[in-house]
Protein backbone atom coordinates (compact mmCIF):
# COMPACT_ATOMS: atom_id res chain seq x y z
CA UNK A 1 0.00 0.00 0.00
CA UNK A 2 1.60 3.57 -1.02
CA UNK A 3 1.17 6.64 0.96
CA UNK A 4 -1.49 8.05 -1.23
CA UNK A 5 -3.87 5.03 -0.79
CA UNK A 6 -3.22 4.76 3.49
CA UNK A 7 -4.17 8.22 3.33
CA UNK A 8 -7.21 7.82 1.23
CA UNK A 9 -8.39 4.64 3.96
CA UNK A 10 -7.74 7.18 7.00
CA UNK A 11 -9.96 9.54 5.31
CA UNK A 12 -12.62 7.12 4.29
CA UNK A 13 -12.51 6.08 7.70
CA UNK A 14 -12.86 9.45 9.18
CA UNK A 15 -16.23 9.87 6.98
CA UNK A 16 -17.66 6.32 7.68
CA UNK A 17 -17.24 7.37 11.41
CA UNK A 18 -18.99 10.89 10.94
CA UNK A 19 -21.78 9.50 9.24
CA UNK A 20 -22.11 6.42 11.83
CA UNK A 21 -22.25 9.11 14.88
CA UNK A 22 -25.03 11.51 12.62
CA UNK A 23 -27.26 8.37 11.99
CA UNK A 24 -27.39 7.65 16.00
CA UNK A 25 -27.64 10.89 17.01
CA UNK A 26 -30.67 11.55 14.89
CA UNK A 27 -32.05 7.92 15.46
CA UNK A 28 -35.61 7.35 16.36
CA UNK A 29 -36.30 6.66 20.24
CA UNK A 30 -39.38 4.67 19.53
CA UNK A 31 -39.22 1.48 21.16
CA UNK A 32 -38.32 -1.67 18.86
CA UNK A 33 -41.37 -3.98 18.30
CA UNK A 34 -41.63 -6.99 20.27
CA UNK A 35 -42.30 -9.57 17.42
CA UNK A 36 -41.09 -9.08 13.40
CA UNK A 37 -43.70 -9.56 10.53
CA UNK A 38 -41.11 -12.31 9.83
CA UNK A 39 -41.83 -13.80 13.59
CA UNK A 40 -45.23 -13.54 12.86
CA UNK A 41 -45.52 -14.96 9.81
CA UNK A 42 -44.07 -17.90 11.08
CA UNK A 43 -46.05 -18.42 13.96
CA UNK A 44 -49.01 -17.98 11.52
CA UNK A 45 -47.77 -21.11 9.65
CA UNK A 46 -46.25 -22.80 11.69
CA UNK A 47 -48.27 -22.91 15.37
CA UNK A 48 -47.62 -24.93 18.09
CA UNK A 49 -50.92 -25.18 19.27
CA UNK A 50 -54.51 -24.34 17.01
CA UNK A 51 -57.38 -24.05 19.16
CA UNK A 52 -60.31 -24.98 17.24
CA UNK A 53 -64.50 -25.38 17.76
CA UNK A 54 -66.42 -27.89 15.78
CA UNK A 55 -69.14 -25.84 13.53
CA UNK A 56 -70.68 -28.65 12.06
CA UNK A 57 -70.51 -32.74 11.96
CA UNK A 58 -71.83 -34.85 8.93
CA UNK A 59 -72.54 -38.22 9.28
CA UNK A 60 -71.25 -40.80 7.21
CA UNK A 61 -72.28 -44.17 8.22
CA UNK A 62 -69.09 -45.66 9.83
CA UNK A 63 -67.23 -42.39 9.20
CA UNK A 64 -67.90 -39.37 10.21
CA UNK A 65 -66.51 -35.51 9.08
CA UNK A 66 -66.20 -32.62 11.53
CA UNK A 67 -65.69 -28.74 10.56
CA UNK A 68 -63.28 -26.66 12.57
CA UNK A 69 -62.80 -22.76 12.91
CA UNK A 70 -60.81 -20.79 14.86
CA UNK A 71 -61.81 -20.65 18.78
CA UNK A 72 -61.21 -17.10 18.98
CA UNK A 73 -61.60 -17.26 22.80
CA UNK A 74 -58.50 -19.63 23.29
CA UNK A 75 -56.27 -17.04 21.27
CA UNK A 76 -56.10 -18.77 17.60
CA UNK A 77 -57.75 -15.94 15.05
CA UNK A 78 -57.17 -17.66 11.91
CA UNK A 79 -56.18 -20.89 10.37
CA UNK A 80 -52.98 -21.84 9.70
CA UNK A 81 -52.55 -22.08 5.78
CA UNK A 82 -51.46 -26.03 4.63
CA UNK A 83 -50.66 -27.96 1.38
CA UNK A 84 -53.45 -30.25 0.49
CA UNK A 85 -52.11 -34.18 1.78
CA UNK A 86 -51.04 -32.36 5.13
CA UNK A 87 -52.23 -33.57 8.48
CA UNK A 88 -53.03 -31.88 11.63
CA UNK A 89 -52.28 -33.94 14.95
CA UNK A 90 -55.14 -33.59 17.82
CA UNK A 91 -54.21 -33.14 21.80
CA UNK A 92 -56.91 -35.59 23.17
CA UNK A 93 -57.84 -35.98 27.14
CA UNK A 94 -59.55 -38.80 27.47
CA UNK A 95 -59.75 -40.36 30.94
CA UNK A 96 -56.62 -39.69 33.02
CA UNK A 97 -54.52 -40.19 29.94
CA UNK A 98 -53.17 -37.65 26.87
CA UNK A 99 -52.55 -38.54 23.75
CA UNK A 100 -52.75 -36.91 20.45
CA UNK A 101 -54.03 -38.98 17.07
CA UNK A 102 -52.89 -37.10 13.22
CA UNK A 103 -55.66 -37.09 10.67
CA UNK A 104 -55.09 -35.81 6.94
CA UNK A 105 -57.34 -32.56 6.63
CA UNK A 106 -59.74 -33.28 3.91
CA UNK A 107 -60.78 -29.90 3.21
CA UNK A 108 -58.49 -27.80 0.42
CA UNK A 109 -56.13 -25.20 1.18
CA UNK A 110 -58.51 -22.38 -0.25
CA UNK A 111 -61.35 -23.19 2.49
CA UNK A 112 -58.61 -22.70 5.25
CA UNK A 113 -58.12 -19.07 4.26
CA UNK A 114 -61.78 -18.94 4.77
CA UNK A 115 -61.79 -20.18 8.57
CA UNK A 116 -62.55 -23.72 7.98
CA UNK A 117 -60.62 -26.85 8.46
CA UNK A 118 -62.43 -30.34 7.73
CA UNK A 119 -61.14 -33.65 9.07
CA UNK A 120 -62.93 -37.00 7.98
CA UNK A 121 -62.35 -39.58 10.58
CA UNK A 122 -63.49 -43.45 10.58
CA UNK A 123 -64.41 -45.01 13.49
CA UNK A 124 -62.45 -48.14 14.78
CA UNK A 125 -64.94 -49.38 16.86
CA UNK A 126 -62.23 -51.45 19.26
CA UNK A 127 -59.98 -48.52 19.48
CA UNK A 128 -59.47 -45.91 22.01
CA UNK A 129 -59.94 -42.69 19.99
CA UNK A 130 -62.20 -42.59 17.73
CA UNK A 131 -64.98 -44.35 20.44
CA UNK A 132 -64.14 -41.40 22.32
CA UNK A 133 -64.84 -39.08 19.06
CA UNK A 134 -68.15 -40.58 18.48
CA UNK A 135 -69.68 -40.34 22.33
CA UNK A 136 -67.91 -36.67 23.23
CA UNK A 137 -67.92 -34.99 19.82
CA UNK A 138 -70.57 -32.27 19.01
CA UNK A 139 -71.28 -28.75 17.55
CA UNK A 140 -69.19 -26.46 20.02
CA UNK A 141 -66.65 -29.03 21.01
CA UNK A 142 -62.94 -27.25 21.91
CA UNK A 143 -60.16 -29.12 20.23
CA UNK A 144 -56.63 -28.48 20.29
CA UNK A 145 -54.36 -29.41 17.65
CA UNK A 146 -51.11 -28.89 15.95
CA UNK A 147 -50.02 -26.65 12.98
CA UNK A 148 -50.15 -28.53 9.46
CA UNK A 149 -47.16 -31.07 9.18
CA UNK A 150 -46.06 -33.97 6.78
CA UNK A 151 -44.31 -34.12 3.27
CA UNK A 152 -47.71 -36.20 1.48
CA UNK A 153 -48.07 -33.17 -0.45
CA UNK A 154 -47.64 -31.81 -4.43
CA UNK A 155 -44.11 -30.01 -4.87
CA UNK A 156 -43.87 -29.03 -8.87
CA UNK A 157 -40.27 -28.65 -8.53
CA UNK A 158 -39.77 -32.13 -7.02
CA UNK A 159 -43.09 -34.28 -8.32
CA UNK A 160 -44.28 -35.18 -12.14
CA UNK A 161 -47.29 -33.41 -12.98
CA UNK A 162 -49.53 -36.72 -12.62
CA UNK A 163 -49.82 -37.69 -9.41
CA UNK A 164 -50.70 -41.54 -9.03
CA UNK A 165 -52.16 -42.19 -5.68
CA UNK A 166 -53.21 -45.96 -4.44
CA UNK A 167 -54.05 -47.16 -1.09
CA UNK A 168 -57.46 -47.66 1.33
CA UNK A 169 -56.69 -43.59 2.86
CA UNK A 170 -58.53 -41.49 0.64
CA UNK A 171 -58.46 -37.94 3.02
CA UNK A 172 -55.07 -36.34 1.65
CA UNK A 173 -56.04 -37.13 -1.46
CA UNK A 174 -59.68 -35.46 -1.39
CA UNK A 175 -58.25 -32.34 -0.55
CA UNK A 176 -55.54 -32.60 -3.45
CA UNK A 177 -58.60 -33.36 -5.40
CA UNK A 178 -60.38 -30.23 -4.47
CA UNK A 179 -57.10 -28.33 -4.70
CA UNK A 180 -56.73 -29.16 -8.02
CA UNK A 181 -60.39 -28.66 -9.03
CA UNK A 182 -59.95 -24.90 -7.50
CA UNK A 183 -56.63 -23.89 -9.29
CA UNK A 184 -54.64 -23.93 -5.80
CA UNK A 185 -52.81 -27.20 -7.73
CA UNK A 186 -51.84 -27.38 -11.21
CA UNK A 187 -51.52 -30.88 -11.46
CA UNK A 188 -53.63 -34.09 -12.65
CA UNK A 189 -54.69 -36.49 -10.18
CA UNK A 190 -55.21 -40.69 -10.51
CA UNK A 191 -56.51 -42.84 -7.52
CA UNK A 192 -55.96 -46.62 -7.36
CA UNK A 193 -58.54 -46.73 -4.61
CA UNK A 194 -59.93 -50.04 -2.48
CA UNK A 195 -62.84 -50.73 -0.25
CA UNK A 196 -64.50 -54.07 1.25
CA UNK A 197 -67.99 -52.36 -0.61
CA UNK A 198 -69.47 -49.98 -2.68
CA UNK A 199 -71.17 -48.66 0.38
CA UNK A 200 -68.11 -49.06 2.68
CA UNK A 201 -66.27 -46.13 -0.11
CA UNK A 202 -65.46 -42.86 2.16
CA UNK A 203 -66.59 -39.72 0.56
CA UNK A 204 -68.27 -41.50 -2.55
CA UNK A 205 -71.05 -39.58 -2.23
CA UNK A 206 -69.12 -36.23 -3.05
Amino acid sequence: MNKFEEIKGIIDLKKLQNERKHEIQNASDAELPKKYPMNILEEELHPETQYLKITKIIDRDDAKSFVFVPDESKGTSKLAYFQAGQYISLKLHIGKSYCTRAYAISSTPKQALSGEYMLTIKLVKNGYVTPYIWENWKVGTEVAASGPAGQLFYEPLRDKKTIIAGGSGITPFYSMAGAIADGTIDANLIILYGSRTHNHILLGEN
